[in-house]
């Protein structure tokens, strides 16, 4: 059995690495969130220790309490922060295993694999795993928190890995790689070529 801890940290560590390896102009490259730059990605992982409780209901007030709305204006808001500053707060993220409440270590691991992808597919990075933490990560796409958004991407398909031993549900099937399904759960369509079978329009038709 996977030790959650060690693998959420893994995964913030693997995006750390990442972030340390981009060029100061990568910054303010477009990602695959629509509106976000590198930095703004960078900037909501860093919520996990820069956001305080009490700043967060805040923020949601200001929001008016619509999630997605409250997402983006706290990540713009990192904007202010430099990247030296970033980088340190991203350092204390990736030796952390604090995650918001009444959500799951997965729910953690997942939002900084899929916002990983965000970055190093549109910079022509890659995104390292192991095929243990990939199974844990998919094992956590159907009750993952509302936030993420996968549970309902998700629900009544049957989706089959091929690049390790993972498959779950019923329904239409949507096979390929372990990560292109993570990612197309999520929302994304960057890797849905990689991706086949009959519940594939469905689940784009969710998005």
């Amino acid at each position: 059995m996977i030790d959650e801890e060690v693998a959420l940290k893994a995964e913030r560590r693997a995006f750390l690495e990442t972030v340390r390896s981009l060029e100061p102009e990568d910054w303010d490259a477009p990602t695959l969130c629509t509106g976000w730059l590198v930095r703004d990605v960078v900037s909501h992982i860093n919520l996990n220790v820069s956001l305080m409780p009490l700043q967060a209901v805040v923020a949601l007030v200001r929001a008016r309490g619509d999630l997605a709305t409250f997402m983006d204006q706290t990540a713009k808001a990192g904007r202010t922060r430099s990247r030296v500053d970033q980088l340190r707060l991203l350092e204390q993220v990736a030796d952390s295993a604090r995650i918001p409440p009444t959500t799951q270590r997965s729910d953690g691991a997942i939002d900084v694999f899929v916002h990983h992808h965000d970055i190093a597919l549109t910079l022509g990075r890659t995104v390292p795993t192991d095929p243990a933490r990939l199974r844990w990560l998919a094992d956590g796409l159907p009750q993952a928190s509302r936030a993420i958004g996968s549970a309902k991407m998700v629900a009544d398909l049957r989706l089959i890995a091929t690049d390790i031993d993972w498959h779950y549900g019923t329904g239409p099937e949507v096979r390929g790689p372990a990560s292109a399904l993570l990612i197309a759960a999520c929302g994304r369509a960057a890797l849905d070529e990689q991706l086949d079978g009959p519940g594939l329009a469905v689940l784009q038709g969710r998005r």
